[in-house]
């Protein structure tokens, strides 16, 4: 029982949300303070982050087996609830068990950050934090926005900007600082949340034909084969000058040359997922490595961000 759950929780996807909130808390400590109160509340920012794709992923496993989408011939990981090692019940119970921890932990995080204004604090959480639950919750459930090719537009949303900008803005209000939004922020984010989309793209584009069968209408299944695969080095080519650029606007020429190396291994993720954009079964195994390319380019950003601060800011 406790592999499945295990299996259920996608443990290696959230390498996403717990990279993409430590690189925006490690922003809004490089532009504020860095301090014992700081740390805590990156912490309970990071863990909302992580809590909430948790909940993503409950929520993409849910519709997807109460629509019945995934059909015998998937060829992404086979999830518990699908062969009926958890039931749905249980995954719906679990679901509001998540649920409760990120608010916990969301509202914790928003109070350290902007002080002892309770009133505030419960408002900004109902702004972002129930905003991100319902757009976790109905990913599949409901509108389904994500079988309706909207789901890049909430991945760049949720895992790029609000991940990155958000955590950078909390953390700058728990240092007493004000808040601001930078030009790397901008570029960082949005660099990020094109990795996120990356991500999802290669998932889809591993289930082209079985989202097709079961009317799915991501963005992979309308484009086709050969044109998510050039969709996906597209958004490969920009998130690298966006990340670039960032490091060139706020920071150091030779720093760029971490990045360059950093970038490597999603780069050669990206070329082998374009090159075999038509055989689902190759395809499907580089999901694995763009989520590792995505991180490692998150850890060298960290990297800099402790780099800049400690030796030249």
């Amino acid at each position: 029982m406790m592999s499945d759950w295990i299996t259920e929780l996608r443990i290696k996807s959230l390498l996403l949300s717990l990279t993409n909130c430590s690189v925006g808390c490690a922003l809004g400590c490089y532009y504020g303070v860095v301090s014992l109160y700081t740390i805590i509340a990156s912490v309970l920012i990071v863990t909302t982050g992580v809590l909430l794709q948790i909940l993503s992923n409950f929520a993409d496993d849910y519709g997807d087996a109460l629509k019945e989408a995934d059909g015998p011939n998937r060829l992404g990981p086979i999830r518990a609830v699908m062969i009926g090692s958890i039931s749905l019940t249980q995954l719906r119970k679990a679901m509001g068990t998540v649920t409760v921890a990120a608010t916990i932990c969301g509202i914790l995080a928003i109070y350290m950050c902007l002080g002892s204004n309770l009133q505030q604090a419960l408002a900004w959480f109902a702004f972002l934090g129930v905003f991100a639950i319902l757009a976790a919750i109905f990913y599949t459930i409901g509108f389904a926005y994500g079988y309706k090719g909207f789901g890049d537009i909430a991945v760049f949303i949720f895992f790029g900007l609000a991940a990155v900008i958000g955590s950078q803005l909390l953390v700058l209000g728990a240092s007493g600082q004000p808040v601001d939004i930078f030009p790397d922020s901008i570029y960082l984010a949005c660099a990020i949340g094109i990795h996120s989309v990356m991500i999802l793209h290669v998932s889809a584009m591993r289930d082209i034909n079985e989202d097709r069968l079961n009317g799915k209408k991501t963005v992979a299944a309308r484009l086709g084969h050969r044109l998510s695969g050039i969709y996906l080095v597209t958004m490969f080519v920009v998130s690298a000058l966006l990340s670039l650029g960032a490091c060139l606007t706020s920071h150091k020429l030779w720093e760029c040359s971490i990045l360059v190396i950093a970038l490597i291994p999603l780069l050669a993720s990206t070329y082998r997922a374009f090159i075999h954009c038509e055989d689902g079964s190759k395809v499907a195994k580089e999901r694995k490595f763009s989520l590792i390319g995505c991180a490692i380019h998150n850890i060298a950003w960290i990297i800099i961000l402790v780099v800049d601060f400690w030796v030249y800011y």
